[in-house]
């Protein structure tokens, strides 16, 4: 196997109402666990944010507002939450601009959600520092910016990137139109499973990246785990 795993790696992705990471929203998890064994599991839940969603945020994922509130909406992340913190258990983490964003925003709504997710003796590895460390020649004007989409591309190939993409364009590489059902254009747990693809690809690529979680945690720029 590329990576040596003592324990479960949870690679994750969130939908949310906005960008700032203190006091926007939760909307979408997908969580894709990597076994010792290689095989993997999947979980994707919904959340009521307790606020609206606004239009740019739903242009992003296409979740609405009425898709997660009200009598057949979805619960809270204070009632349902419990399921995502059984599923990561222990496992270290993984995720594409997950240290600057998905996990600073995750620990913000477990604490605003009263939930306990510790990060001590917790592994974190970043496939976007991975991109961005190893690829210093790279011209967004030329090739796009460092997004999850371009890091299928470049590290997956283009039948990946073209299957990949499938997520919010007509699959002729345009993007859809507001009139197409939003609701099936973007996947937190797809864009997990595709990190996963992405990190292992990386691994495949650049023969002295570290082959342990610990030395990718502190190639990606983390501090050693408490």
């Amino acid at each position: 196997m590329l990576l040596e795993l003592q324990r479960s790696l949870v690679c994750f992705d969130l939908e949310t109402t906005g960008l700032d990471t203190s006091s926007d929203r939760l909307v979408e998890i997908g969580l894709v666990k990597l076994l010792p064994d290689a095989s993997r599991e999947s979980l994707q839940r919904r959340f009521d944010p307790g606020i609206d969603i606004p239009e740019s945020a739903t242009k992003i994922h296409g979740i609405h507002t009425d898709d997660v509130r009200g009598l057949f909406g979805e619960a809270s992340l204070s009632k349902g939450g419990a399921e995502i913190l059984e599923f990561i258990g222990d496992s270290d983490l993984a995720g594409f601009n997950c240290a600057n964003f998905d996990l600073p925003l995750w620990l913000s709504e477990c604490k605003r959600h009263g939930l306990s997710f510790p990060m001590e003796g917790r592994l974190m590895v970043d496939a976007k520092v991975i991109f961005d460390r190893k690829e210093p020649s790279w011209d967004r004007f030329l090739q796009g910016p460092r997004n999850l989409n371009n890091a299928v591309l470049h590290y997956c190939g283009r039948d990946q990137a073209r299957e990949f993409s499938k997520r919010d364009s007509d699959g002729e590489g345009e993007l859809i139109s507001q009139a197409v059902d939003e609701r099936s254009r973007h996947s937190a747990v797809k864009d997990a499973d595709a990190t996963l693809d992405v990190l292992l690809s990386q691994l495949r690529r650049y023969a002295d990246l570290p082959r342990d979680l610990l030395g990718l945690h502190q190639f990606c720029g983390q501090s050693q785990p408490a």
